[in-house]
């Protein structure tokens, strides 16, 4: 065996693939963060809302989603965890974007990245995204949400 030559090839594909894939994450970080700053995340919420009904996930679980869905595990747990502090989640609502995340998460960076090997971008999208919501509808079929207790202020309903 020449050992120089395979170390010589692993060094230089080493090289090509880790500028290759630097070559597409640094710009799709810097993209990431300018939709972050200018709130288009914000507004994207409300292109979920059937699907967010259909699980029956409050309204507050659109941004946590849509920030793991985009921006990644990384940065989307950040949101998560935010949202998760503050009550803003209920335990259901943050099982079933942890559920659904698992699946398809940064779908905009690792799409790019398979395409660049090879892969065909629509069929993983397509697949991850049908998957996770496969997953996410099953365990909100187990995780029925509680039923709200209505209760009579008797100071409300006098006359």
């Amino acid at each position: 065996m020449d050992w120089p030559l395979i170390f010589q090839e692993i060094l230089t594909s080493s090289v090509r693939i880790t500028l290759l894939l630097t070559g597409i994450i640094v710009p799709l970080m810097v993209g990431i963060a300018l939709l972050k700053d200018s709130r288009l995340l914000d507004r994207a919420a409300g292109f979920l809302q059937p699907v967010m009904r259909r699980l029956k996930l409050s309204n507050n679980a659109a941004y946590p989603l849509l920030a793991g869905l985009f921006l990644g595990i990384i940065f989307g747990s950040g949101v998560i965890l935010s949202f998760a502090r503050d009550g803003s989640l209920t335990k259901r609502d943050l099982m079933l974007v942890l559920v659904f995340l698992g699946i398809c998460h940064s779908i905009i960076e690792d799409t790019v990245v398979f395409i660049a090997i090879g892969a065909n971008g629509w069929v993983l999208i397509g697949a991850r995204f049908l998957l996770a919501a496969i997953a996410a509808f099953s365990v909100s079929l187990l995780l029925r949400p509680k039923p709200v207790a209505l209760t009579v202020d008797s100071k409300k309903d006098s006359i």
